[in-house]
Parts: structure tokens; sequence; C-alpha cells
């Protein structure tokens, strides 16, 4: 991929059983592009394939400052977020995603979502759409393409305390005071569930688990696929 790009995993929900599906769709998926994974476990454990770097970072801090020190250490201009259990189910169009990339140089926007959601939007051009600065779901850690140092300022200005489930419902009022605007991906693909559109350029199951248990309901074929591939007892778990 010739624009700096760089896609990164975010552990802390510490899915164990997601892992094995997570990096081993990623390596299927996602070749041609530099992987990172933010983890607690030092670096050498086997669970992250040889094509993702760990970034290791300190269990006894908040979440905000885990990410953060994790962030900074990004040289990549841009970054694809996703987390576990966000699992690919076909290729990421990573020229599309490139040319998103070139699409933030030009406009000053910050982000893109890949998946369309509930937020209020209206149209840009082709399939690219402008989110609502006052939408309450204007922020989200769901799969996006960032300006890395944009994204790194949201959790620098967050306060330091803050869990994960308090930094997302954040995000939105510190984007806003940020002055940060984004994009949303949309090409009128599939509905799954009440909120989530499929995404032509990251196509992944979202989210694989939803209240601690594998998300069958809205996803049957891809995560069927999934529990055959990597020998998966839904039972483990439960699902719906």
């Amino acid at each position: 991929m010739s624009r700096d790009v760089a896609l990164i995993v975010d552990t802390n929900s510490n899915y164990s059983d997601v892992w094995a599906p997570c990096f081993g769709r990623l390596e299927k998926y996602a070749k041609d592009i530099k992987k990172y994974a933010f983890t607690d476990t030092p670096e050498g454990v086997t669970f992250i394939p040889q094509d993702v770097t760990p970034i290791v970072y300190d269990n006894e801090e908040s979440y905000r400052n885990q990410f953060l020190s994790c962030l900074e250490q990004i040289e990549e201009e841009y970054i694809i977020y996703t987390s576990e259990d966000y699992l690919l189910y076909d290729h990421v169009d990573l020229k599309k995603i490139r040319d998103i990339s070139l699409v933030l140089d030009q406009t000053g926007y910050s982000f893109c979502k890949f998946i369309k959601g509930p937020e209020k939007t209206t149209h840009y051009k082709d399939n690219l759409f402008i989110i609502d600065q006052e939408d309450t779901n204007f922020f989200a850690q769901q799969a996006s393409i960032w300006k890395t140092r944009d994204f790194q300022k949201v959790f620098e200005t967050a306060p330091p305390e803050n869990t994960r489930m308090q930094h997302e419902p954040q995000g939105s009022s510190i984007c806003r005071s940020l002055g940060l605007k984004g994009f949303q991906y949309y090409s009128g693909t599939n509905k799954r569930g009440m909120y989530h559109y499929d995404s032509e350029i990251y196509p992944c199951i979202a989210t694989a688990v939803v209240k601690g248990v594998w998300n069958v309901s809205e996803y049957p074929d891809e995560m069927i696929e999934v529990v055959k591939e990597f020998k998966i007892n839904l039972n483990d778990r439960g699902w719906q």
C-alpha cells in the first residue's frame, strides 16, 4: 500500500477466544498492510502472528492511558482502527481506503467510518457522507480510518482515569471541542440488526460478540464459517 497506513487491533476487551479468528482473518484478508496489536501480553506470545507487531501496555493503567501509550508509538500517518471482535469475512479494499485517505488530506477531515450506523449524515460525494458533528454517535471506536495524530488527540483530551465504557460516549463531545470532522462510507449494502450495515471496503462482523455471547443471529452465515474454520464451541461462550 503506497500510503502511510497501518492497521491497529485493540485487544483491550480480552476476548481471548476471539484472538484466533481475529488474527487468522486479518492474515487472510488484510495481507498487504502493516499491523499492530495493542495488548497487555508480553511480546512473543503465540496468539500474535509474525506479521503483527505487538505493542504492550501497562495493565495497571486506565484504558485511556493504555491506549494513548500505544498510539504514541505508531509512526504511520494514518491508522485503520479495529477491535478484536470485528472479524473479517472478505478482503479489505485497500485501494478505496487509500482513496479515502487522500480525501481526508484534501478536506482536513480527521476520519472515515467504514460502517454505516445510526448517525445523521449528509451526502458529500460518491459513497462518502458527512457525519453531523452534533450527533451523539459522531465518535465511535469501530472499524474506521483515522489521521493518527487526531485520534491521539481524542485520547490526550480525555480524562486520564477513563475506562473504555467512559471514553467512547465522551468521544463525540471531545471531537467537537477539538473541531474534528468525519465521514462515513456507505455503498448501499445490507442492514444487519437494528443499526449497522455491511461494509464494502472493510467487510467485517460488527460485532462477533454482543453482550458477552457470539452474535449468530445477525451474521448467521458468516459466524458459521468462523465456527467451522476455528473449531469454536458456541456453548463455551453462548450465542444469540
